[in-house]
């Protein structure tokens, strides 16, 4: 890469926030040229970045929130006439600097289903963060053409994308729609480059059942348990468990239940156990908490 012949030098900004800390990105993964975008993505992979992965995208999330840089410098998208480049978004690359959290391997979009490696709250607020300190240094302001994710690019910037989605649903709150999504993204950024700490997150559904209180997991307006830690914590035995269907005694009672892997863990629907068990089930919306029995 010849550097020098494709950068500018940034000169300071009067919207610079002269508060703002830049914490997370190492300064010499950051060189002085202009860029006119940033683009988020999901891998589509596992929780850890590849080869492939960051021979695509600029910076890498992964699960515990490490920032992974990619094989590409960010000034190589200066201009990709070269065709040395991340090649991160169809027919959108001059100019764009690719961001990426490591998940979401073997989701699928309708109906929605997060596969084995569903992107985490951690990494959702980390590359808000991630964002936030590009644009403060390249200059870029966070509107819906210059800060978004690769399934608003079509919408914004008139690209065709092939149907793409990523990162435009949130596991933990699947009912919100892309636009809230994309809002949702650009004002954390926004909150960020402010100094901001993320607003508050509703506390989670749990489900009371037996005594005990479990953490549920919500996918299509359905709540979802953890059947290993159920079967643990109740005295129940796993007979079988595929990723898509577990047999169980529950108390001398067999059940045969439609299982969904969330986080390379089976999970089964708070609905489908009541019904199995024969038990009443019931959800209190102001503790965010379901009781089956």
């Amino acid at each position: 890469m010849q550097e020098n012949s494709r950068c500018v030098t940034i000169g300071e900004s009067p919207n610079l926030n002269r508060r703002f800390a830049m914490t997370l990105i190492p300064r010499d993964w950051l060189p002085s040229c202009s860029m006119k975008r940033v683009i988020c993505h999901w891998t589509a992979g596992g929780y850890k970045a590849t080869s492939i992965d960051r021979a695509h995208y600029h910076i890498l999330i992964e699960d515990d929130g490490n920032l992974v840089r990619g094989t590409h410098h960010i000034a190589d998208n200066v201009s990709t006439a070269d065709g040395v480049y991340a090649a991160h978004t169809a027919k959108c690359n001059t100019g764009s600097i690719g961001v990426a959290v490591c998940c979401m391997g073997g989701a699928q979009a309708a109906p929605f289903q997060p596969g084995p490696y569903p992107m985490t709250q951690k990494q959702w607020e980390t590359m808000a963060k991630v964002v936030a300190e590009l644009c403060q240094f390249y200059r870029i302001p966070v509107t819906p053409q210059t800060v978004l994710g690769h399934g608003e690019v079509e919408t914004y910037l008139g690209i065709p994308q092939h149907g793409k989605w990523d990162p435009m649903v949130l596991p933990w709150a699947p009912e919100m729609s892309k636009t809230q999504v994309g809002n949702h993204l650009r004002a954390l950024v926004q909150r960020a480059m402010m100094g901001e700490e993320p607003a508050e997150q509703p506390s989670p559904a749990t489900l009371f059942i037996g005594g005990k209180t479990f953490p549920l997991v919500m996918l299509n307006e359905s709540a979802y348990v953890a059947i290993r830690s159920l079967a643990d914590a109740l005295g129940w035995s796993i007979h079988s468990a595929t990723g898509e269907q577990v047999r169980l005694n529950a108390g001398g009672k067999m059940l045969t239940l439609a299982s969904t892997l969330v986080g390379g863990k089976g999970h089964v629907a708070c609905r489908d156990l009541a019904g199995a068990l024969d038990l009443p089930i019931e959800w209190d919306a102001q503790t965010r908490q379901i009781t089956i029995g």
